[in-house]
C-alpha cells in the first residue's frame, strides 16, 4: 500500500475526501485537515503536515500539492496581491526544496491555480483569471527547472466545469471537486505505477 500526502489550499479541501475514497485498495491517503493558505504558511507549517503518526515522512510515496489562490488574491482591498509573481515563484522552490527534504522518497506533483468564476460575484479578496494564469506560468517556469509533473487543474476546470457548479467566486459545489478529485486520482494513479 503506497502512502500520498495532499497539500493545498480550500480547493484541494475540496476533493481531499473524494481522492482517498477513490484511492482506498492502492494508497493511503493523508492530508491536513486546516487549510494550506498561502505560500509562506505552507512552508513553516511543513514539518507539522509530514508528522503523520501512521507513517514516517520517508515512507510518503507522492505529494500532490499546491499553492496559489491565496497568494493571488488582493487582500482587505489592497492593490497588488499578497505575494508578486516573482514572490510566489521563489516560494513555490522553497516548498518543494523543504517536501524533498521532510519527504526524500516522495515524487511530488504540483497542481496549477483553478480559475474563478466572476459570473458569481466578486469576493472579498479578489483575484482575476489573468491573474491566475500569471502565477501559473510562474508556477511551469519554477516546476520544469525543478523536473516536477504538472496536474493541470486549471484547464480542466476551464473546460469541464461550467459557472453553475460553483458555490461561489472561487469555490466549488460538490460535483465541481468530484471532477476536479478524478482528475488528481487519475494524475496520482499514474505516478504511482
Amino acid at each position: 500500500m503506497k502512502n500520498v500526502l495532499l497539500l493545498g489550499d480550500s480547493i484541494r479541501m475540496g476533493y481531499c475526501a473524494f481522492v482517498k475514497e477513490e484511492l482506498k485498495d492502492t494508497a493511503k491517503v493523508y492530508y491536513p485537515e486546516e487549510n494550506c493558505q498561502f505560500t509562506q504558511y505552507t512552508l513553516v507549517s511543513l514539518p507539522r503536515w509530514v508528522t503523520i503518526p501512521e507513517v514516517p515522512p520517508e515512507k510518503i510515496d507522492l505529494v500532490h500539492w499546491n499553492n496559489g489562490h491565496w497568494d493571488v488574491a488582493h487582500w482587505n482591498g489592497e492593490e497588488v496581491s499578497l505575494n508578486s509573481p516573482e514572490q510566489y515563484a521563489l516560494m513555490l522552490e522553497r516548498i518543494y526544496r523543504k517536501i524533498r527534504f521532510f519527504c526524500p522518497n516522495a515524487k511530488v506533483i504540483f497542481a496549477l491555480t483553478t480559475p474563478v468564476s466572476p459570473e458569481c460575484g466578486v469576493m472579498a479578496n479578489p483575484r482575476s483569471n489573468e491573474e491566475i494564469c500569471q502565477y501559473n506560468a510562474a508556477a511551469l517556469e519554477v516546476m520544469k527547472k525543478l523536473g516536477v509533473p504538472v496536474n493541470d487543474l486549471y484547464a480542466l476546470a476551464e473546460k469541464e466545469i461550467p459557472s453553475s457548479l460553483y458555490k461561489d467566486y472561487c469555490h466549488l459545489k460538490e460535483e465541481g471537486y468530484r471532477i476536479l478529485g478524478r482528475q488528481v486520482t487519475k494524475v496520482i494513479g499514474e505516478n504511482l505505477e
